[in-house]
């Protein structure tokens, strides 16, 4: 081979290799949704349709969840993995739960030692439990973890049990920690459904939900004050993102769970073992972005819209209208089928009838799944007969009885 077309050829095969690496490192279910995968709780492989216009993200597992707990999508959502930093939610769910923000903690000498992400803890120093809660959630420090643990329970193998039967009162059935801090350790696992569920309850704490918005955590340490960033990229530079925590380890790859709220919609995505740092938080865009794109707040019933037109039995041809009492919206999930309303109204209404009377119920469904309820109201008042009105009206029936003609008003439906 001629001496100058071995670099051309060299170049050739690094090309070759530098491609059928990257092909061989894309996840195969990043092509297309796996027949494993479920959209509002039917598997892909039940339903090929739904396929077509589920997410398409790369994860092992991992979970879309609404913050009032109903999954949109799944993909092995009871897998048992590691969890890493991830756990330090429940972490400051007990520490919350059990202890005092305005507390102060002495750092113990094996909480200074703890090893990886930390916040420079200095054995024998004072700092507030609030600081050490925050160092736990928007740091992530593996040293703030130890340091509450002991002082919460007294030491860290007390706090883990503190941890365990907490998750065992919340149904966490994939859950069972070994640590405060998520490093990698026999028997330290959850699942993506687990943490999903977690995440929801966690939320609802404001103090919580009040700390893994912060973008930075000033801690005081050997060193002196430190400012850290928080390690959720997602707050700030997607829309209406509202926490939760990150994680990493070698057991457990890059993960994420990460909540986010639009026009009431609350949600809750789930990463676990993500193929790197930004991957992870790719994959939670997607699967945000699809849930609310198909989980929209939507109108339901107008206020005052007329339901019925329902006769007054004690007239022969008084009618008063039936109306909607209220403008409701609610969460509609566009895979759950057609929303349809049914309305439940009086066929006949005696006087005398006050505006606002309940008259009915409009029942708003969709498939098996009941959106709404609202009062159907009299639209006015309708006074009873004057007694000369009366005997008028009990003659006129009386003649129609017996010669024919309606003793009342038709009833109308209008919805």
């Amino acid at each position: 081979m001629p001496a100058r077309s071995r670099p051309a050829l060299a170049l050739r095969l690094l090309l070759a290799v530098v491609v059928a690496v990257s092909w061989l490192t894309v996840p195969a279910q990043a092509a297309e949704p796996l027949a494993t995968d479920a959209v509002g709780g039917v598997r892909v492989a039940d339903d090929p349709s739904l396929g077509a216009s589920a997410p398409v993200v790369a994860m092992p597992s991992g979970v879309l969840w609404t913050t009032d707990g109903r999954p949109l999508w799944e993909r092995d959502p009871g897998a048992v993995r590691a969890m890493a930093s991830t756990t330090k939610i429940m972490t400051a769910l007990v520490a919350l739960k059990h202890g005092d923000l305005d507390e102060e903690v002495v750092v113990s000498e094996r909480a200074a030692r703890v090893g990886e992400a930390g916040v420079a803890l200095a054995a024998g120093q004072r700092i507030p439990l609030r600081t050490l809660v925050e160092a736990v959630l928007v740091r992530s420090g593996n040293d703030a973890a130890f340091a509450l643990a002991e002082h919460v329970a007294g030491s860290v193998e007390a706090f883990v049990d503190l941890m365990n039967k907490e998750a065992a009162s919340l149904g966490l059935e994939d859950t069972h920690y070994a640590n405060p801090h998520g490093l990698d350790e026999q028997g330290h696992h959850t699942s993506a459904r687990d943490l999903a569920a977690l995440s929801a309850v966690a939320m609802a704490d404001e103090r919580f939900a009040a700390i893994v918005t912060m973008p930075t955590v000033t801690v005081t340490g050997r060193s002196g004050p430190k400012t850290y960033e928080n390690s959720n990229k997602l707050l700030g530079s997607y829309d209406g993102a509202t926490g939760v925590k990150t994680g990493w380890t070698n057991r457990a790859g890059y993960c994420v769970v990460a909540s986010a709220e639009r026009d009431d919609i609350g949600l809750i995505a789930v990463v676990l073992g993500g193929t790197s740092e930004d991957d992870r938080f790719v994959q939670a865009r997607e699967l945000l972005d699809w849930g609310f794109e198909h989980y929209v707040m939507t109108e339901v019933t107008s206020a005052e819209e007329t339901a019925a037109i329902v006769p007054v039995s004690d007239y022969l041809d008084r009618t008063v209208a039936a109306m909607v009492s209220g403008t409701v919206a609610v969460p509609v999930f566009d895979y759950d089928g057609v929303v349809t309303s049914r309305v439940d109204v009086d066929q006949q209404v005696e006087a005398p009838v006050e505006a606002g009377q309940r008259m009915g119920t409009l029942v708003v469904t969709q498939g098996d799944r009941l959106l709404a309820q609202v009062p159907i109201v009299a639209a006015e008042s309708v006074p009873e007969p004057e007694p000369l009105e009366a005997i008028g009206i009990w003659f006129t029936r009386l003649w129609r009885t017996v010669f024919g003609g309606e003793l009342v008003a038709t009833p109308v439906p209008v919805m």
